[in-house]
Protein backbone atom coordinates (compact mmCIF):
# COMPACT_ATOMS: atom_id res chain seq x y z
CA UNK A 1 0.00 0.00 0.00
CA UNK A 2 1.32 3.42 -0.94
CA UNK A 3 2.46 5.78 1.77
CA UNK A 4 -0.20 8.44 1.09
CA UNK A 5 -2.95 5.85 1.06
CA UNK A 6 -1.73 4.26 4.28
CA UNK A 7 -1.54 7.66 5.97
CA UNK A 8 -5.08 8.47 4.93
CA UNK A 9 -6.41 5.21 6.38
CA UNK A 10 -4.41 5.70 9.58
CA UNK A 11 -5.63 9.28 10.06
CA UNK A 12 -9.28 8.29 9.45
CA UNK A 13 -9.07 5.43 11.94
CA UNK A 14 -7.48 7.66 14.58
CA UNK A 15 -10.18 10.33 14.24
CA UNK A 16 -13.05 7.85 14.37
CA UNK A 17 -11.56 6.08 17.34
CA UNK A 18 -11.71 9.40 19.19
CA UNK A 19 -15.33 9.88 18.05
CA UNK A 20 -16.30 6.47 19.42
CA UNK A 21 -15.09 7.48 22.88
CA UNK A 22 -16.74 10.90 22.68
CA UNK A 23 -20.19 9.65 21.63
CA UNK A 24 -20.19 6.14 23.09
CA UNK A 25 -20.18 4.44 19.66
CA UNK A 26 -18.55 1.18 18.61
CA UNK A 27 -15.42 1.38 16.48
CA UNK A 28 -13.51 -1.05 14.29
CA UNK A 29 -10.41 -0.13 12.26
CA UNK A 30 -11.15 -2.96 9.82
CA UNK A 31 -14.63 -4.37 9.06
CA UNK A 32 -14.42 -7.09 6.35
CA UNK A 33 -17.96 -8.29 7.25
CA UNK A 34 -19.38 -5.13 5.63
CA UNK A 35 -17.97 -5.83 2.18
CA UNK A 36 -20.61 -8.39 1.13
CA UNK A 37 -23.60 -7.11 3.05
CA UNK A 38 -25.12 -4.89 0.32
CA UNK A 39 -25.35 -5.24 -3.46
CA UNK A 40 -25.92 -1.55 -4.21
CA UNK A 41 -23.44 1.19 -5.08
CA UNK A 42 -20.53 1.25 -4.46
CA UNK A 43 -20.24 -2.43 -3.54
CA UNK A 44 -21.32 -3.71 -6.95
CA UNK A 45 -18.57 -1.81 -8.79
CA UNK A 46 -15.49 -3.50 -10.21
CA UNK A 47 -12.20 -3.48 -8.33
CA UNK A 48 -9.87 -5.45 -6.09
CA UNK A 49 -8.02 -4.63 -2.86
CA UNK A 50 -11.38 -4.07 -1.27
CA UNK A 51 -11.39 -2.87 2.32
CA UNK A 52 -13.84 -1.38 4.84
CA UNK A 53 -12.11 0.73 7.48
CA UNK A 54 -12.88 3.41 10.06
CA UNK A 55 -16.20 1.75 10.95
CA UNK A 56 -18.46 3.41 13.54
CA UNK A 57 -21.88 2.26 14.71
CA UNK A 58 -24.31 3.70 17.23
CA UNK A 59 -27.20 6.15 17.49
CA UNK A 60 -27.35 9.83 16.55
CA UNK A 61 -30.34 12.19 16.22
CA UNK A 62 -32.66 9.25 16.86
CA UNK A 63 -31.11 7.14 14.08
CA UNK A 64 -29.37 3.80 14.39
CA UNK A 65 -26.48 3.98 11.94
CA UNK A 66 -23.15 2.63 10.71
CA UNK A 67 -20.54 4.68 8.85
CA UNK A 68 -17.29 3.53 7.27
CA UNK A 69 -15.01 4.10 4.29
CA UNK A 70 -14.93 1.62 1.42
CA UNK A 71 -11.63 1.20 -0.43
CA UNK A 72 -11.15 -0.50 -3.82
CA UNK A 73 -8.83 -0.46 -6.81
CA UNK A 74 -10.98 -0.32 -9.97
CA UNK A 75 -8.20 -0.23 -12.57
CA UNK A 76 -4.51 -0.95 -12.99
CA UNK A 77 -2.62 0.67 -15.87
CA UNK A 78 0.70 -0.81 -17.03
CA UNK A 79 3.32 1.52 -18.44
CA UNK A 80 5.59 0.11 -21.18
CA UNK A 81 8.63 1.51 -22.91
CA UNK A 82 8.03 2.83 -26.38
CA UNK A 83 10.76 0.82 -28.15
CA UNK A 84 10.95 -2.50 -26.34
CA UNK A 85 7.35 -2.62 -25.04
CA UNK A 86 8.75 -3.68 -21.69
CA UNK A 87 6.57 -3.04 -18.65
CA UNK A 88 8.32 -0.57 -16.41
CA UNK A 89 5.57 0.54 -14.02
CA UNK A 90 1.97 0.07 -12.93
CA UNK A 91 -0.37 2.92 -12.08
CA UNK A 92 -3.23 2.13 -9.70
CA UNK A 93 -6.53 3.98 -9.74
CA UNK A 94 -7.89 3.95 -6.20
CA UNK A 95 -11.35 4.88 -5.02
CA UNK A 96 -12.44 5.51 -1.42
CA UNK A 97 -16.14 6.11 -0.79
CA UNK A 98 -17.73 7.08 2.51
CA UNK A 99 -20.85 5.06 3.31
CA UNK A 100 -23.61 5.81 5.83
CA UNK A 101 -26.15 3.08 6.60
CA UNK A 102 -29.29 4.07 8.54
CA UNK A 103 -31.77 1.62 10.05
CA UNK A 104 -35.33 2.43 8.93
CA UNK A 105 -38.48 2.06 11.06
CA UNK A 106 -40.02 -0.25 8.42
CA UNK A 107 -38.69 -2.25 5.43
CA UNK A 108 -38.91 -0.63 2.02
CA UNK A 109 -38.97 -1.90 -1.59
CA UNK A 110 -35.70 -1.90 -3.53
CA UNK A 111 -34.78 1.58 -4.73
CA UNK A 112 -31.54 3.20 -5.89
CA UNK A 113 -30.97 6.71 -7.20
CA UNK A 114 -27.65 8.19 -8.32
CA UNK A 115 -26.47 11.63 -9.32
CA UNK A 116 -26.08 11.66 -13.10
CA UNK A 117 -23.07 14.01 -12.89
CA UNK A 118 -21.10 11.92 -10.38
CA UNK A 119 -17.83 11.05 -12.11
CA UNK A 120 -17.22 8.02 -9.90
CA UNK A 121 -20.12 6.07 -11.42
CA UNK A 122 -20.77 4.95 -14.97
CA UNK A 123 -24.54 5.52 -15.06
CA UNK A 124 -25.17 6.97 -18.49
CA UNK A 125 -27.11 3.91 -19.71
CA UNK A 126 -29.63 3.99 -16.85
CA UNK A 127 -33.03 5.73 -17.09
CA UNK A 128 -33.99 8.99 -15.45
CA UNK A 129 -36.81 9.23 -12.90
CA UNK A 130 -40.22 10.16 -14.28
CA UNK A 131 -41.40 12.65 -11.65
CA UNK A 132 -43.42 15.75 -12.51
CA UNK A 133 -40.27 17.86 -12.03
CA UNK A 134 -38.32 17.56 -15.30
CA UNK A 135 -35.38 19.55 -13.97
CA UNK A 136 -35.05 17.12 -11.07
CA UNK A 137 -35.20 14.15 -13.45
CA UNK A 138 -32.25 15.40 -15.50
CA UNK A 139 -30.00 15.35 -12.43
CA UNK A 140 -30.52 11.69 -11.55
CA UNK A 141 -30.52 8.08 -12.74
CA UNK A 142 -32.41 5.08 -11.40
CA UNK A 143 -30.41 1.87 -10.89
CA UNK A 144 -32.34 -1.43 -11.03
CA UNK A 145 -35.47 0.26 -9.70
CA UNK A 146 -39.11 -0.23 -10.65
CA UNK A 147 -40.22 3.12 -12.14
CA UNK A 148 -43.57 2.87 -10.35
CA UNK A 149 -41.82 2.41 -7.02
CA UNK A 150 -39.57 5.38 -7.80
CA UNK A 151 -42.57 7.62 -8.45
CA UNK A 152 -44.01 6.75 -5.04
CA UNK A 153 -40.70 7.16 -3.19
CA UNK A 154 -39.75 10.44 -4.85
CA UNK A 155 -42.56 12.54 -3.48
CA UNK A 156 -42.24 16.33 -3.92
CA UNK A 157 -41.03 16.60 -0.32
CA UNK A 158 -38.38 13.92 -0.76
CA UNK A 159 -37.18 15.39 -4.07
CA UNK A 160 -36.96 18.91 -2.66
CA UNK A 161 -35.06 17.68 0.42
CA UNK A 162 -32.60 15.76 -1.74
CA UNK A 163 -31.77 18.86 -3.74
CA UNK A 164 -31.65 21.29 -0.81
CA UNK A 165 -29.52 19.01 1.42
CA UNK A 166 -27.43 17.59 -1.46
CA UNK A 167 -28.28 13.97 -0.73
CA UNK A 168 -27.80 12.64 -4.23
CA UNK A 169 -26.77 8.95 -4.18
CA UNK A 170 -28.67 6.61 -1.89
CA UNK A 171 -30.50 3.30 -1.87
CA UNK A 172 -33.27 1.54 0.01
CA UNK A 173 -32.30 -2.04 0.80
CA UNK A 174 -34.99 -3.66 2.93
CA UNK A 175 -34.85 -2.12 6.41
CA UNK A 176 -31.84 0.10 5.65
CA UNK A 177 -30.98 3.27 3.75
CA UNK A 178 -27.47 3.28 2.22
CA UNK A 179 -26.03 6.71 1.41
CA UNK A 180 -22.73 7.16 -0.47
CA UNK A 181 -20.36 10.07 -1.01
CA UNK A 182 -17.16 10.08 -3.03
CA UNK A 183 -14.88 12.77 -1.60
CA UNK A 184 -12.83 13.61 -4.68
CA UNK A 185 -10.48 15.80 -2.68
CA UNK A 186 -9.46 15.12 0.89
CA UNK A 187 -11.38 12.67 3.05
CA UNK A 188 -14.45 12.45 5.25
CA UNK A 189 -13.59 14.02 8.59
CA UNK A 190 -15.51 13.92 11.91
CA UNK A 191 -17.49 17.09 11.17
CA UNK A 192 -18.52 15.61 7.82
CA UNK A 193 -19.71 12.41 9.51
CA UNK A 194 -21.93 14.34 11.90
CA UNK A 195 -23.23 16.77 9.28
CA UNK A 196 -24.32 13.95 6.98
CA UNK A 197 -26.04 12.11 9.81
CA UNK A 198 -27.95 15.30 10.56
CA UNK A 199 -29.06 15.62 6.92
CA UNK A 200 -30.15 11.98 6.77
CA UNK A 201 -32.19 12.52 9.92
CA UNK A 202 -34.22 15.07 7.94
CA UNK A 203 -34.72 12.80 4.93
CA UNK A 204 -35.74 9.55 6.63
CA UNK A 205 -39.03 10.79 8.21
CA UNK A 206 -40.23 11.90 4.75
CA UNK A 207 -40.07 8.41 3.21
CA UNK A 208 -43.42 6.68 2.47
CA UNK A 209 -42.99 3.65 4.72
CA UNK A 210 -46.40 2.23 3.82
CA UNK A 211 -44.89 1.03 0.52
CA UNK A 212 -42.96 -1.75 2.20
CA UNK A 213 -45.54 -2.80 4.76
CA UNK A 214 -45.12 -0.03 7.32
CA UNK A 215 -48.55 1.05 8.54
CA UNK A 216 -49.53 4.68 8.99
CA UNK A 217 -50.66 5.78 12.40
CA UNK A 218 -54.22 4.74 13.17
CA UNK A 219 -56.77 7.58 13.63
CA UNK A 220 -57.98 8.19 17.18
CA UNK A 221 -60.74 5.83 18.23
CA UNK A 222 -64.22 7.24 18.73
CA UNK A 223 -66.74 5.93 21.22
CA UNK A 224 -69.49 3.89 19.61
CA UNK A 225 -72.68 2.87 21.31
CA UNK A 226 -73.73 -0.76 20.94
CA UNK A 227 -76.13 -1.24 18.00
CA UNK A 228 -79.80 -1.45 19.00
CA UNK A 229 -81.97 -4.01 17.17
CA UNK A 230 -84.90 -2.70 15.20
CA UNK A 231 -88.31 -4.01 16.30
CA UNK A 232 -89.90 -6.61 14.01
CA UNK A 233 -92.28 -5.35 11.35
CA UNK A 234 -95.94 -5.97 12.21
CA UNK A 235 -97.83 -6.99 9.05
CA UNK A 236 -101.21 -6.37 10.75
CA UNK A 237 -100.64 -2.74 11.62
CA UNK A 238 -98.24 0.17 11.71
CA UNK A 239 -94.67 -0.31 12.78
CA UNK A 240 -94.37 -0.58 16.56
CA UNK A 241 -91.42 1.04 18.28
CA UNK A 242 -90.45 0.79 21.91
CA UNK A 243 -91.28 3.81 24.03
CA UNK A 244 -88.50 6.39 24.16
CA UNK A 245 -86.27 6.29 27.20
CA UNK A 246 -86.97 8.70 29.98
CA UNK A 247 -84.88 11.85 30.39
CA UNK A 248 -81.38 11.08 31.58
CA UNK A 249 -81.56 7.40 30.54
CA UNK A 250 -79.88 5.55 27.65
CA UNK A 251 -80.02 1.88 26.66
CA UNK A 252 -76.32 1.56 27.43
CA UNK A 253 -76.56 3.13 30.90
CA UNK A 254 -77.66 1.44 34.14
CA UNK A 255 -81.34 1.94 35.07
CA UNK A 256 -82.22 5.14 36.80
CA UNK A 257 -82.51 4.87 40.58
CA UNK A 258 -85.66 6.29 42.22
CA UNK A 259 -85.31 9.34 44.40
CA UNK A 260 -85.59 8.80 48.17
CA UNK A 261 -89.18 9.13 49.60
CA UNK A 262 -90.29 12.60 50.60
CA UNK A 263 -91.27 13.31 54.21
CA UNK A 264 -94.83 14.61 54.77
CA UNK A 265 -94.93 18.37 54.18
CA UNK A 266 -95.01 20.53 57.27
CA UNK A 267 -98.41 21.95 58.35
CA UNK A 268 -99.07 25.64 58.86
CA UNK A 269 -99.83 26.59 61.43
CA UNK A 270 -98.32 23.71 63.37
CA UNK A 271 -100.81 21.70 65.38
CA UNK A 272 -101.25 23.05 68.90
CA UNK A 273 -100.37 26.60 67.90
CA UNK A 274 -101.49 29.07 69.11
CA UNK A 275 -102.10 27.69 72.59
CA UNK A 276 -105.63 27.82 73.94
CA UNK A 277 -106.67 31.20 75.37
CA UNK A 278 -104.26 33.13 73.10
CA UNK A 279 -104.57 35.99 72.48
CA UNK A 280 -106.26 37.09 75.70
CA UNK A 281 -109.61 38.79 75.44
CA UNK A 282 -109.44 42.54 75.07
CA UNK A 283 -106.13 42.39 73.19
CA UNK A 284 -105.09 44.62 71.61
CA UNK A 285 -106.64 47.39 73.64
CA UNK A 286 -108.96 49.73 71.88
CA UNK A 287 -107.57 52.92 70.54
CA UNK A 288 -104.10 51.48 70.06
Amino acid sequence: METNEARRIEATNAERYQMSGQYGWEFSPDAPNLLERWTVLPFNQRGDKRMAFGALSGAYNGLRFSVFDYHRRPTVTSVHTRWTNKKVNELDTLSIDSVWVVTLPAPMPNFQIVSSIESAWDVERYPEPATADRKFNRWYKLIDTDPNVAIQVLTPQVAATMRSLKLHTWSLAGPELVYVENPTFGRTKPDDVLATLGRLAQLVPLLPFHLGGGQPAAPPRQHQYPPQPYPPRNPQGPQQYPPPPQYGQHPGYPPRQPYPPQYPPPQYPPPGYPPPGYPPSGYPPRGY
